[in-house]
């Protein structure tokens, strides 16, 4: 048997399915793909096997009118449920899963939230993916993780969307746990940054190792090992410097180090540096 495309989930995110032979020179040619354990292959010629006997297991199926919206990826649009039967559920396993399309077609119809109701989130990425090569935002989010299957999970997962702008019903979320409204402070929340506040001044090097200078535009002085100079170095910013504002200039990326600059340093330290890099 040979090669079939299983589901297309994203631009770059695609599901192929076949014989396990097949799949064995996929995987040594893309050494990056990743085998999925199945027991048998669906969305492949493999399904055409059990097609008799699944028409006769979902013959007594009656399908009826949803409350919810059905936006297929088989047929790629909205659906009645009426139509739900046997064969559009054959066809839902043995033809390929056509997910791409169908969060674009949903996004080009103006949806931007996409909750991906399942026991771990495997779609969400193929689906942040088709939205950024459409260029439009949106909130993408599962509902449970592995291993995280319980109501706080759950809850988790509502407020990651609820964060993110999209309208939460809490009363409907919290129904019969007890669970009430309370009334916020009357003062407003107070934050406190912690950041360190950048310094503007040139400091005191000597406990870093360093020559200290008497100049307000330098910072420190170090010797060269090998010849009688030093290097000056300092910052030059608006912050520290505001008399800059009143000399604009976008051409200097360097200037000429005034004449007392060099004789301080031949003086503590030997001939200054040349150039003064800003």
């Amino acid at each position: 048997m040979g090669l079939s495309v299983a589901a297309v989930n994203g631009p770059v995110s695609t599901v192929v399915s076949g014989s396990v032979g097949v799949l064995d020179g996929v995987l040594a040619e893309f050494p990056e793909a990743k085998w999925v354990p199945v027991d048998y292959a669906s969305h492949s010629v493999q399904v055409e096997e059990v097609r008799e006997g699944l028409a006769e297991a979902l013959a007594p199926v009656r399908p009826r009118v949803g409350e919810v919206p059905f936006f297929s990826t088989v047929t790629g649009r909205l659906m009645d449920t009426v139509e739900l039967d046997a064969e559009y559920w054959y066809r839902n396993l043995r033809e390929t899963v056509e997910f791409q399309s169908s969060v674009e077609a949903l996004i080009g119809q103006g949806h931007t939230v996409f909750v991906e109701a399942s026991p771990h989130p495997v779609l969400t990425v193929g689906i942040q993916d088709t939205a950024h090569v459409m260029d439009t935002p949106i909130v993408a989010s599962g509902s449970l993780r592995r291993d995280e299957g319980g109501v706080r999970r759950f809850l988790t997962s509502l407020t990651e969307v609820s964060v993110r702008g999209v309208e939460v019903n809490w009363q409907t979320a919290f129904d019969g746990t007890g669970a009430r409204r309370v009334d916020l402070p009357t003062y407003a929340f107070q934050r406190e940054r912690f950041w360190l506040a950048p310094s503007t001044g040139t400091g005191d090097a000597s406990g870093l190792g360093l020559g200290t200078v008497d100049h307000p535009l330098l910072g420190a002085a170090v010797p060269l090992p090998d010849a009688d100079g030093c290097v000056l170095t300092g910052v030059l910013s608006l912050a520290g410097q505001p008399w800059l504002a009143d000399h604009p200039s976008s051409a200097w990326s360097c200037c000429r180090a005034p004449r007392s600059w060099s004789s301080r340093c031949r003086r503590g330290h030997g001939s200054a540096a040349t150039h003064w890099k800003s």
